[in-house]
């Protein structure tokens, strides 16, 4: 085998919405490493970065396959967080339904063409570079789609090299719903998702010792009502319990308070807007009458994207995206 031959291949979908403005079949990236390349690459042969539904994110020459493994996580990670403070939309393949050939239909189709072939995998994979994959892609347009800059994603994309960082649990939940968000076609779906989100971002803290005591002594009342059924009782508990900790609207004006104090959207601070789309998803998750209009949910489903973009990248509010 050859030295320095593992290579490393992230396939990810782009969101129909919008796109890098870049009429290359491929573009070079910054590297942490200058004798290793990474490209970025339309998957269809006959389409630019630009047009291209599917891309690619390459990287080769690394001695092992775990390293390859790895430098292609790290990379991937940079590309996720650029993609989310560019307010950019994709599908990395995280939950994307997976697709293989058994190893004798690859071997039958190998024959069939006289080059290797491997499982066209959605998301990351790893490979001994002798034997890139041949396959045959289809290709998918989108229309009214919203370009960034090449100039502005390359400058991006090396500023997020540049402040490497672990991305938490939470953290990918959110990007996986953020990024969904951008394949919705009802503006309800998007929102819900967006404001799902930002949720899954909250942390829950404890509520103050003096309600703590309030919510103890609850809670003593209804183990002492012999009354109540088991049923009624552990119901009540329940509810009571989690009565200790701050509720979810007090959770996201705090985490939004803390992390976006100095901006603002839809021309009101960042706790004011998360309550106002705290209030719109309440009403239709639950369901209430008069649902949220159309209207009103358009009025703050962009906003919202914004808000989601920034808080999944903190650190690289200086190099984002133009307002």
């Amino acid at each position: 085998m050859a030295e320095e031959s593992y290579a490393f291949r992230l396939r990810y979908t782009r969101s129909p919405r919008d796109t890098v403005n870049c009429k290359e079949t491929e573009l070079r990236l910054p590297a942490i490493e200058p004798d290793h390349e990474i490209i970025l690459k339309a998957r269809e042969r006959d389409q630019t970065i630009e047009s291209a539904g599917s891309l690619e994110l390459q990287g080769a020459g690394w001695e092992t396959s775990a390293e390859a493994e790895h430098q292609g996580g790290f990379y991937g990670d940079i590309l996720t967080r650029v993609y989310a403070r560019l307010r950019l939309g994709a599908d990395f393949g995280a939950r994307a339904a997976k697709s293989w050939f058994t190893e004798a239909g690859l071997e039958a189709f190998s024959k069939q063409t006289g080059k290797p072939v491997l499982n066209d995998v959605h998301g990351l994979m790893v490979y001994d570079r002798a034997s890139i994959p041949t396959v045959l892609f289809a290709s998918m347009k989108a229309k009214g789609v919203v370009g960034i800059p090449r100039e502005r994603f390359l400058s991006v994309f090396s500023s997020t090299l540049a402040r490497p960082r672990k991305i938490s649990e939470q953290e990918r939940v959110a990007l996986e719903l953020f990024n969904a968000s951008f394949f919705q076609k009802s503006v309800d779906g998007r929102f819900m998702l967006l404001m799902m989100g930002v949720e899954a971002l909250i942390k829950q803290e404890s509520q103050s010792d003096k309600v703590k005591t309030l919510v103890r002594g609850f809670l003593e009342s209804v183990a002492a009502a012999t009354d109540l059924g088991k049923k009624e009782s552990d119901d009540l508990k329940s509810r009571l319990g989690s009565l200790q900790k701050e509720s979810i609207r007090q959770a996201g004006c705090r985490l939004v308070g803390s992390k976006l104090s100095e901006k603002k959207y839809n021309e009101i601070t960042a706790q004011g807007f998360f309550e106002t789309c705290y209030n719109i998803r309440s009403r239709l998750a639950h369901g209430e009458i008069p649902l949220p209009t159309t209207g009103e949910v358009n009025g703050v489903v962009a906003q919202l994207e914004v808000m989601l973009s920034d808080l999944l990248s903190t650190d690289l509010l200086d190099v984002g995206p133009q307002p």
